[in-house]
């Protein structure tokens, strides 16, 4: 498999997109008869995130027609900014356009922390016309059932990293802190992972997409997702870094009752990250690709 860094014209936007391309000469993005791969990223991170996992999916070898792709969300990395309030339903529509611009057969959507619930919602839409998705697998995600995420403390937390980055843009410092917060990826994904999030335009878009946090999780316990019928796994971190233990044990109860049994359809698969906090993608890669290849067969 080759890496590929190239653009799609979506809807008159230009999108960035990174991965790896399987049984063709790269130089078509999708294949009618093969499969597809989308990761979408959590709030903060473009498409280099996900770089460990694109390796290690190249070094497992060929599974068919394969393609493997994460995209750089609008107004981050080399994807143009688009206009209208950055929340859930808008994020998961801009990844729907993005599974619909890329010819393929089957669909296994991959979704980190903030990435979760958009890779969810956009299951549900699709299952719902009808269009069959192969898996979704869910990497340390956001999460209603855990309440955590309704406290004033997180609230907080999530408006002012949003906040956060706009100044410390203007400070000149966001790119040197973006450098130090992926120095565990591959050496050829962490310039470019810190790049497309180290500008004023990500900047303004982090903290656009979080002020919609709180408010796309509680639209989800009203209206939860409908994925009878779609194979699920979630990879929950167990490390506790800055939730502290009793918090990150919280995270997982919500992580294990979501891959739990769900109405129509038998339980999910729930898989410990034991090595891993959040950044489970970084951390260990191997259990994201491990689940990708199991749900492709």
């Amino acid at each position: 498999m080759s890496a590929l860094s190239r653009h799609l014209v979506v809807d008159g936007r230009r999108v960035h997109l990174l991965g790896s391309v399987g049984s063709t000469d790269g130089t078509a993005v999708g294949d009618p008869e093969g499969d597809l791969v989308l990761l979408e990223p959590g709030l903060g991170a473009g498409a280099a995130s996900w770089g460990a996992v694109l390796d290690g999916l190249a070094a497992a070898g060929p599974v068919g027609p394969l393609q493997v792709l994460a995209h750089d969300r609008a107004g981050y990395g080399a994807s143009d900014p688009a206009g209208g309030p950055r929340d859930l339903g808008a994020l998961a529509a801009e990844l729907g356009t993005v599974v619909a611009a890329v010819p393929h057969r089957r669909l296994v959507l991959v979704g980190h922390s903030w990435g979760g619930p958009v890779v969810r919602t956009l299951a549900a839409d699709l299952a719902a016309q009808g269009r069959a998705v192969a898996g979704v697998v869910l990497v340390d995600p956001a999460d209603e059932l855990a309440d955590l995420y309704f406290t004033p403390t997180v609230e907080v937390m999530n408006r002012v990293q949003g906040h956060a980055m706009v100044l410390l843009d203007r400070a000149h410092l966001l790119r040197r802190l973006q450098r130090s917060a992926t120095r565990g990826l591959p050496e050829a994904h962490r310039e470019q992972a810190a790049a497309s999030v180290a500008t004023a335009a990500a900047a303004r878009t982090v903290r656009e997409e979080a002020r919609h946090i709180t408010r796309g999780l509680r639209h989800l316990r009203l209206d939860p997702p409908d994925l009878r019928g779609v194979p699920l796994t979630v990879i929950s971190g167990r490390r506790p870094e800055g939730l502290g233990r009793r918090l990150r044990d919280e995270l997982t109860a919500a992580h294990r009752e979501r891959a739990g049994p769900r109405p129509g359809a038998g339980a999910g698969r729930f898989v410990a990250a034991e090595r891993s906090g959040h950044l489970v993608p970084v951390d260990q890669p191997e259990l994201v690709v491990e689940e990708i290849l199991r749900l492709l067969g």
